[in-house]
């Protein structure tokens, strides 16, 4: 018998309120040529037992005898798959029906991508539709440039060509954000996208990450921004780190100062990229200025001084510079 062409992978710790719903919306797949490859990760639940009561011979479940955390899972769940193509999903999210099929579909016809993701919509833990949603419309020759500010990918939404992952694990050192770093390689390698549609309904765990939590995925991310600049030859400093943090978060900027080092930090990437040619340069400066757009919206408390510096920068003025409809040269 020859093996299925997709490997779907769930780690699961004690989501039994969740763990039937997630399992069942991949058995109603279109695309049936699959295996379920499901790993207990010590649950003190009924997670078992629920796992059990599905009748279906794609699911191949496996345990750890003791909790050793989701990146030891993921990578024991690559280790096991046998698919050319390869599927994450956490056990608390529900995938709508097509979403393999259509995936499969676009890798199977576009060789050079070695992921693809999708839109996502949000659910709270009873499974009620919550406003907003994640349109991620950008296109592949920008989403290498997005990385270097944020993650564009949410796991459960991707589909990765198994070569393209083989070549990386789950870091140990990143349990709080193995997705983005695994992204950000495979971006680095590949051609990646999001597909433009709905393909997931992302739980959303109100109060689910402490401030501890948060504070450490912070500090991942900050070495995740400090991988990628080094490409750039930027070895960060803190202080510049930090600046880039703020870049990508919801905090406010409340001083002109903070604003104007801001700008700075933003035209040096710009600088080191137009020469070393990390990034499609084009791209790059599109992403830094719809950086420099949130960033000023957060200043919006400095009123005059803000719109003065958003329209005299020279971050505006490359943008305009590279994506005026008259230039020949673009």
């Amino acid at each position: 018998m020859s093996p299925p062409l997709l490997s779907i992978i769930i780690p699961t710790y004690n989501s039994e309120q969740f763990l039937s719903q997630t399992i069942q919306s991949i058995l109603n797949q279109t695309y049936k040529n699959f295996e379920l490859i499901i790993i207990n990760d010590g649950s003190t639940d009924s997670s078992k037992s629920i796992i059990e009561s599905f009748n279906d011979t794609r699911i191949k479940y496996y345990e750890n005898k003791k909790n050793k955390g989701i990146v030891f899972t993921r990578n024991y769940g690559l280790q096991l798959a046998k698919g050319d193509y390869v599927g994450m999903i956490d056990s608390d999210d529900i995938v709508y029906p097509e979403k393999f099929e259509e995936q499969i579909t676009f890798l199977e016809k576009n060789k050079d991508f070695g992921m693809v993701g999708s839109w996502v919509k949000f659910i709270d833990v009873e499974g009620k539709r919550l406003s907003g949603s994640w349109k991620l419309n950008a296109p592949p020759e920008m989403i290498p440039s997005i990385m270097l500010f944020n993650n564009y990918f949410v796991q459960s939404a991707v589909l990765s060509r198994r070569e393209s992952i083989s070549r990386f694990t789950f870091k140990v050192d990143f349990p709080t954000a193995q997705d983005y770093l695994m992204w950000v390689e495979v971006t680095q390698n590949y051609k990646t996208w999001n597909l433009p549609k709905y393909m997931l309904d992302y739980r959303v765990h109100k109060g689910g990450i402490t401030e501890k939590h948060k504070e450490v995925r912070s500090e991942k991310e900050k070495e995740i921004f400090r991988m990628q600049l080094k490409r750039l030859e930027i070895n960060a400093t803190d202080k510049e780190l930090e600046l880039h943090s703020l870049i990508k978060d919801d905090r406010p900027i409340t001083q002109i100062n903070t604003l104007k080092s801001i700008e700075e930090w933003l035209l040096k990437i710009i600088s080191k990229n137009k020469t070393l040619k990390v990034y499609d340069h084009r791209m790059l400066t599109k992403v830094v200025y719809n950086r420099w757009l949130k960033v000023c919206n957060k200043s919006s408390s400095l009123h005059f001084l803000m719109l003065y510096k958003l329209i005299s920068s020279q971050i505006l003025i490359n943008f305009i510079k590279n994506y005026n409809p008259f230039n020949k040269k673009l």
